[in-house]
C-alpha cells in the first residue's frame, strides 16, 4: 500500500511545528517545575538529594564540570568508583548528559546549584523526544496536523515522564536519541538516499553510546524488522542503502569506548540486522532461501558476539538480564515469595524499575490510550495476515507489541510505549477515519484527547517524589556529614550500593560498591558484601572489607540494608523475617533500638551513630551507624 500523499501546506507546516515547539516546551516546563516546586525537593542543597544511579552521575557530572568540561585527568582511571581498583569511566559507563550540563555551567555560570542546573538540562534535553515522535508521525502520515497530535499524545502520558525528580539519569538522553532514530529510518525508507540511512543509524549508535538499556530497545526493533521480513518477504536490505545504516549504527560502536568494550558492534540489534543483509546479499530469489539465511547469519552473528565476549572478558557482563528475563518468563512475571527459587542475579534485577508492569501501573502510565492498544493490534492483525499495508506500518505495530512486551518485562522501558502508541495511534485513525467520517473522528479523538490531558493533569499535580522525603534527606545528609568528620580524605567508605553515591558524590571519598552494574565483576562485589553481612559472621565481613578491598570504614543504613524489604529479598532471606540470622554480622552490626542499645562488636569501633527514625516495626532507632574496623 502507497503512503498517504503530502498535501499539506505551508501555511499547516509552520503550524504542526508550532505545536511541537508548544509541546517542548510545555514538557521541558513540567519536568523541571514538578521537580523544583515539589515541597521534597531542595533546590538550596543537593545534600541529600542524591543516591545511587543519580548519585553515581552527579559525581561524574562534578568532575566533568571542574575539568571546565573536559575530560578529567584521571577519567579513565578513576580511583574512587570502586576502591582499591581502578575504573576507566568513558569505557565502564555511558557518558553524554554530563558533558551538556558542563556546557550548561558556561551559559548561566556559577549563580545556579549544579543539582537545579542538572535537572534544568535533564528536562529540556528529555522533552526533545517529542521531536523524534512528530518526525515519526509526519512521515508515515505526510500530515502536520496528525504530526501535531501525536506530539501532544505522547506529552500527556504519564509514561514520558518517569524521570522526574532524578535529578540526572541515562535515558533523558538517550530517548530522544532513540526517537530521533526511528523518525530517521522512517524518513530514510521514503527518500531511499545514503546519506538519510547513515544518519538514521549514526543516531541509533547514539543511543545506544548513551544508555547500555537501550540494546534491549533496539532489540526489540530488530525483531520487529525481522518478523516482518519473515512473513512478508520484504527486506529493507535489499535496497543497498542499508550498507549505509549498519555502517553508521556500526560508527559509534567502533569509536565510543564503553560500546567498544562490551563489543555492541555485535550485539543483538546487529545481529538482527547483519542477518537481514546476509539474507538480501546472499538469498537470491528464493523466498525459503532468504529465510533460512536470515535467520542462519542472525545466529551465526550471535556465536560471533558470544566469542569476542570472551576474548574481551565480558562474557558475564549481561548475566543479570538474562538471568531476570529468564526468571521473569518462568515465574510468567509473578516474583516468587521464596527468594531461593531465584538466582542473586534476577534477585538483584527484580526490584524498582525493574519490576513487572501490573495492570494498574499501565493505567497509570498510559491512562485512557492504554485501551487504544488492543483496539489498534485487532484492526492491524488482518492486514498482517494477508500482508497488506505499508511496511513502515506493519513494523511500527509489530514494534509497539514487542514494546508491550518489554514494558511487561521492565516497567522502566514502559517509555517506549509511550513513543511508539501516539504514532501508531494516530495512522490508524488517519486511515480508518476518512474524509467522509472527519467530523466524527475529530470529535472522537479530541474527546480522548481532552478527558487524557484531565487525567494527566491529575496526575502531574499529585505526583510525589518518593526518593527526597524529609526524613530520608535528613538522614543522608547526616552520614555525609559524619564521613567528612571522622573519615580521612583518601580512606575509602564501604556502604550498600544505594548509600554509597550519596558518599562519593559529596565527600569524594572512595567507594568500594556502586549501582551500575555494567560488568559481572561489580555484581560479583555486591553479591560478597551481601553474603558476608547477611550470612558470615563479623569477623567475616571485616576481612573482606580490611584485607580484600582495603577498607578501613563502613557506614551501615538500617533503612536500606534491613528495613526495605527488597535488600532481604536479595539476600535469600524470607522478606516477612524480623530480625537478622544469630549470630551473623548483620545481626551483631544493625541491633539495637539506638546508639545507647548497641552492644560493642569485636573489631569494630562505632563511630557516630544517627539521626532519629521510626522503623516499619514502629520502634525508634538510629538509621546510620559509621564504624572503624580495626586491622
Amino acid at each position: 500500500m502507497s503512503e498517504p500523499p503530502p498535501s499539506s501546506t505551508l501555511r499547516e507546516r509552520l503550524l504542526g511545528l508550532l505545536v511541537l515547539l508548544t509541546v517542548v516546551a510545555l514538557g521541558a516546563a513540567a519536568r523541571i517545575e514538578t521537580a523544583l516546586t515539589h515541597d521534597k525537593f531542595d533546590v538550596e542543597r543537593p545534600e541529600g538529594m542524591l543516591q545511587s544511579d543519580p548519585g553515581l552521575l552527579y559525581y561524574l557530572t562534578d568532575r566533568v564540570v571542574q575539568a571546565g568540561g573536559g575530560l578529567p585527568d584521571d577519567f579513565r582511571a578513576d580511583p574512587r568508583i570502586e576502591h582499591p581498583e581502578t575504573v576507566d569511566i568513558p569505557a565502564r559507563f555511558t557518558v553524554g548528559l554530563e558533558f551538556l550540563v558542563a556546557w550548561a555551567r558556561w551559559i548561566v555560570g556559577e549563580g545556579v546549584p549544579l543539582h537545579v542546573l542538572c535537572v534544568w538540562v535533564a528536562g529540556i534535553v528529555a522533552s526533545l523526544a517529542a521531536v523524534g515522535v512528530y518526525g515519526l508521525a509526519f512521515e508515515l502520515t505526510r500530515s502536520p496536523r496528525w504530526a501535531g497530535l501525536a506530539a501532544v499524545v505522547y506529552a500527556i502520558l504519564p509514561a514520558s515522564y518517569r524521570t522526574i525528580g532524578f535529578v540526572l539519569v541515562r535515558e533523558d538522553l538517550s530517548l530522544p536519541l532513540l526517537a530521533l532514530h526511528l523518525w530517521l529510518v522512517a524518513r530514510a525508507v521514503r527518500v531511499c538516499t545514503a546519506a538519510s540511512a547513515l544518519t538514521a543509524g549514526v543516531a541509533l549508535g547514539l543511543a545506544l553510546a548513551t544508555w547500555h538499556a537501550t540494546v534491549f530497545l533496539a532489540t526489540l526493533e530488530g525483531l520487529a524488522v525481522m518478523i516482518w521480513f519473515l512473513w512478508s518477504d520484504r527486506n529493507p536490505f535489499d535496497d543497498r542503502r542499508g550498507v549505509a545504516f549498519l555502517a553508521g549504527a556500526a560508527l559509534p560502536c567502533l569509536l565510543v569506548p564503553a560500546l567498544w568494550a562490551k563489543g555492541a558492534v555485535l550485539a543483538p540489534p546487529m545481529q538482527l540486522a547483519g542477518g537481514l543483509a546476509l539474507a538480501s546479499a546472499l538469498g537470491g530469489r528464493s523466498p525459503r532461501r532468504r529465510r533460512a539465511i536470515a535467520v542462519g547469519g542472525a545466529a551465526v552473528l550471535g556465536g560471533a558476539s558470544l566469542a569476542l565476549a570472551f576474548a574481551l572478558g565480558t562474557a558475564g557482563d549481561f548475566g543479570h538480564v538474562l538471568a531476570v528475563l529468564g526468571a521473569k518468563t518462568s515465574h510468567l512475571g509473578v516474583r516468587p515469595a521464596d527468594p531461593a527459587l531465584l538466582s542473586f542475579e534476577a534477585r538483584m534485577m527484580w526490584q524498582g524499575p525493574f519490576a513487572t508492569l501490573q495492570l494498574g501501573g499501565a493505567f497509570t502510565l498510559f491512562g485512557i490510550a492504554l485501551l487504544a492498544i488492543p483496539v489498534l493490534l485487532v484492526l492491524e492483525h488482518l492486514r498482517f495476515l494477508r500482508r497488506t499495508g505499508a511496511d513502515r506500518e506493519q513494523v511500527l505495530y509489530l514494534f509497539l507489541l514487542a514494546a508491550c512486551f518489554g514494558a511487561w518485562v521492565m516497567v522502566r522501558t514502559a517509555v517506549l510505549v509511550a513513543l511508539l502508541l501516539p504514532v501508531a495511534l494516530v495512522v490508524t485513525v488517519q486511515r480508518v477515519g476518512g474524509e467522509r467520517r472527519s467530523v466524527i473522528t475529530a470529535l472522537g479523538v479530541g474527546s480522548l484527547v481532552f478527558l487524557q490531558l484531565v487525567a494527566f493533569g491529575s496526575w502531574l499535580a499529585g505526583h510525589s517524589l518518593p526518593w527526597h522525603s524529609p526524613a530520608r534527606r535528613e538522614a543522608l545528609r547526616a552520614i555525609v556529614s559524619a564521613v567528612e568528620s571522622h573519615v580521612p580524605e583518601e580512606a575509602a567508605v564501604a556502604a550498600d550500593f544505594m548509600t554509597s553515591t550519596a558518599i562519593l558524590a559529596h565527600t569524594g571519598r572512595p567507594i568500594v560498591l556502586q549501582p551500575k552494574w555494567e560488568t559481572s565483576a561489580s555484581r560479583e562485589r555486591v553479591r560478597a558484601f551481601w553474603a558476608a553481612f547477611y550470612g558470615g559472621a563479623p569477623e567475616e565481613l571485616r576481612r573482606l572489607l580490611r584485607e580484600e578491598w582495603r577498607c578501613e570504614y563502613l557506614a551501615l543504613d538500617r533503612h536500606t540494608l534491613w528495613w526495605l524489604e527488597d535488600s532481604r529479598y536479595l539476600a535469600g532471606l524470607d522478606p516477612r523475617q524480623r530480625d537478622p540470622r544469630p549470630g551473623t554480622a548483620a545481626a551483631a552490626l544493625l541491633a539495637g533500638a539506638d546508639a545507647g542499645g548497641f552492644a560493642p562488636v569485636p573489631g569494630y569501633e562505632l563511630l557516630w551513630s544517627g539521626p532519629q527514625a521510626r522503623g516499619p516495626d514502629g520502634a525508634s532507632g538510629d538509621v546510620y551507624r559509621l564504624f572503624r574496623l580495626a586491622p
